[in-house]
């Protein structure tokens, strides 16, 4: 598989640019955390045919924020897959608007700094408005694959949200909470970067035993620990 990765039983990662989106695979259904840019279904298409299963699979697509890396392709996955879409409201509006970013500032350092003068300031800030049928509160548990809770995790952007599946050991969907890219990072960027630590404090104490992240590695084995050792103390 070019394109994509297995990272547990029942989630592999499709690489899509500089980013990740997930599959969630189950045999009554999948579960896409995550849209990419315009033309991530074509990538997608590719796991499913190696998979042996189709679109129509596709039953539910889980947004973890209204950026365009991860939500410019919601409304080409929707038409291609008829999914219903779950979403903070607050980044949920946004997406059904087509507007990418609120206010934001690059989190500390020369890296970050570099990185979002150069391509985050020079990404479209606009993208195709979607739908999204279905707003989710922190707290709330998706009626998804058996069950995803939602944890409010603000500061990148105002309504991100991670993902938890608590089957596998339990696998934690950072969005871009956190990255991996390298080593255990924060984000580049931040709406509010006060709230965006403590969001990060508040998933290291959570459980789970595998991180996927939209930027970076996964971490296969022992993931809350790595968690707690970065960000427990903050």
């Amino acid at each position: 598989m070019d394109n994509n990765h297995l990272v547990t039983e029942h989630v592999f990662w499709v690489t899509s640019g500089d980013m990740h989106v997930f599959l969630l695979v189950l045999p009554d259904g999948i579960t896409l955390i995550d849209a990419g840019f315009p033309g991530t279904m074509a990538l997608i298409d590719g796991v499913l045919k190696d998979l042996g299963r189709g679109r129509e699979d596709i039953h539910d697509i889980l947004l973890t924020h209204s950026h365009p890396d991860h939500a410019a392709g919601l409304a080409e996955i929707e038409r291609a897959t008829g999914a219903r879409a779950w979403m903070h409201p607050a980044d949920a509006q946004m997406v059904r608007e087509g507007k990418a970013f609120r206010s934001y500032k690059a989190a500390p350092g020369l890296r970050n700094w570099w990185f979002v003068k150069r391509v985050v300031d020079k990404s479209p800030h606009q993208f195709e408005p979607a739908a999204v049928e279905n707003e989710v509160q922190p707290g709330d548990t998706i009626p998804v694959a058996g069950g995803v809770k939602a944890i409010g995790t603000p500061g990148h952007s105002a309504g991100h949200l991670a993902f938890l599946w608590p089957q596998e050991g339990g696998v934690l969907f950072t969005g871009d909470a956190a990255n991996n890219a390298h080593g255990l990072s924060t984000p580049p960027l931040f709406e509010d970067r006060a709230l965006g630590l403590d969001s990060l404090r508040q998933l290291a104490y959570e459980e789970f035993e595998v991180a996927c992240f939209a930027h970076g590695e996964p971490i296969v084995g022992g993931a809350s620990a790595r968690f707690m050792a970065k960000w427990g103390g903050l």
